[in-house]
């Protein structure tokens, strides 16, 4: 079957892949804005507030990326914002809290991405991916910080314990009804579980980031993904 020939997403009930971010809390769209934007109209309490958060965040993901979360202080990302401890708790009440919006910031990015590259075939939910892909390359120190703290999460206590387990579990299971959608429609190779198939790519993308991070020189996210996807999909144009 060649790429024309794939039915819609919708007339062949394929699922769009799945959100990254689950139930997030509202914070701030500001881990790819410059550090000092131009000014708005906007004036008052809420802009400076607003602004802080912004700052906060930033710096937050820059101390998190290189110390982790454990040795990452909350006086160092005081000190480089410009606030003392009690100002910044004022805005993020635990070192937790702080985190948790840093991360479901970037899910929330994210998920931007993928729905930007929304699919008009079947044949098009491969691509989605790679976009995703494609944008992290841009954003090494997130991808450092993600895999870091990844790693981290299976530790006791870990405050993004609970995150890291819930979002594994809804992305593979995303994954996996796509898959299973796509082997239904005769996307997938012959002998090829959507299961498995679910499962390896996973794991697969997340193991290759941390291997990018260590050695970016030597490894490529993006060519390493379309590789497998190209093993298990029949013909489908990258």
């Amino acid at each position: 079957m060649t790429a024309g020939e794939h039915p819609a997403p919708e007339a062949a009930g394929i699922p769009p892949f799945p959100t990254l971010g689950g139930e997030a809390p509202d914070v701030p769209d500001v881990l790819d804005e410059p550090a000092n934007p131009p000014t708005t109209r906007r004036r008052g309490p809420y802009k400076k507030t607003q602004a802080t958060r912004d700052a906060i965040l930033r710096v937050a993901m820059e101390v998190f990326a290189v110390h982790g979360y454990n040795a990452g202080s909350l006086r160092e990302i005081g000190e480089r914002v410009g606030l003392d401890r009690s100002s910044l708790l004022h805005h993020f009440p635990t070192k937790s809290d702080l985190l948790l919006a840093v991360m479901h910031e970037r899910d929330r990015r994210a998920d931007e991405i993928l729905a930007s590259a929304h699919p008009d075939t079947a044949d098009d939910l491969p691509r989605a991916i790679l976009a995703l892909a494609e944008h992290n390359a841009d954003t090494p120190g997130v991808i450092a910080l993600y895999s870091l703290l990844a790693a981290e999460s299976v530790t006791p206590d870990h405050p993004l314990g609970e995150y890291f387990t819930e979002r594994t579990r809804r992305v593979r299971a995303g994954l996996e009804t796509w898959l299973a959608q796509a082997e239904a429609d005769g996307m997938l190779r012959d002998g090829v579980s959507a299961s498995v198939a679910a499962t390896s790519f996973f794991a697969l993308w997340e193991g290759v980031q941390l291997h990018w991070v260590i050695d970016p020189e030597r490894v490529d996210v993006v060519a390493t993904l379309r590789g497998y996807l190209d093993l298990i999909f029949r013909d489908w144009t990258s």
